[in-house]
């Protein structure tokens, strides 16, 4: 799994999409992460969702609020069984603000 202090030293996000790192735009995509964090949590328990980041690896940012965390937080928790309570952090990768969600199951799920 990639670690956050290679995503904020890396110009322009060479590393990709994998089987456990997912990137969004923006909490527009919504929808779609929450089918994507299901396939990870369903294939390997465990996966990291980045909004601010364009799927080729650009790093466009993200304006991020406690709403913002809330939401993405809530569409989770209320849409994947067995649920998830997916750990929100707010990070700087390059300058801009991006969210990152850690995804896993419930203890004992």
């Amino acid at each position: 799994m990639f670690k956050i202090e290679k995503l904020r030293k890396t110009a322009n996000m060479k590393s990709k999409e994998s089987e456990t790192i997912e990137f969004k735009k923006s909490t527009s995509e919504l929808k779609e992460t929450v089918i994507a964090i299901a396939a990870i949590l369903n294939k390997h328990g465990k996966g990291k969702v980045y909004f601010g980041i364009k799927n080729d690896g650009s790093i466009i940012g993200h304006d991020i609020g406690a709403n913002t965390v809330r939401e993405i937080s809530q569409a989770v928790t209320d849409n994947i069984e067995p649920r998830s309570f997916p750990k929100i952090t707010v990070q700087k990768i390059r300058g801009k603000a991006c969210a990152c969600g850690y995804a896993v199951p419930r203890s004992g799920a």
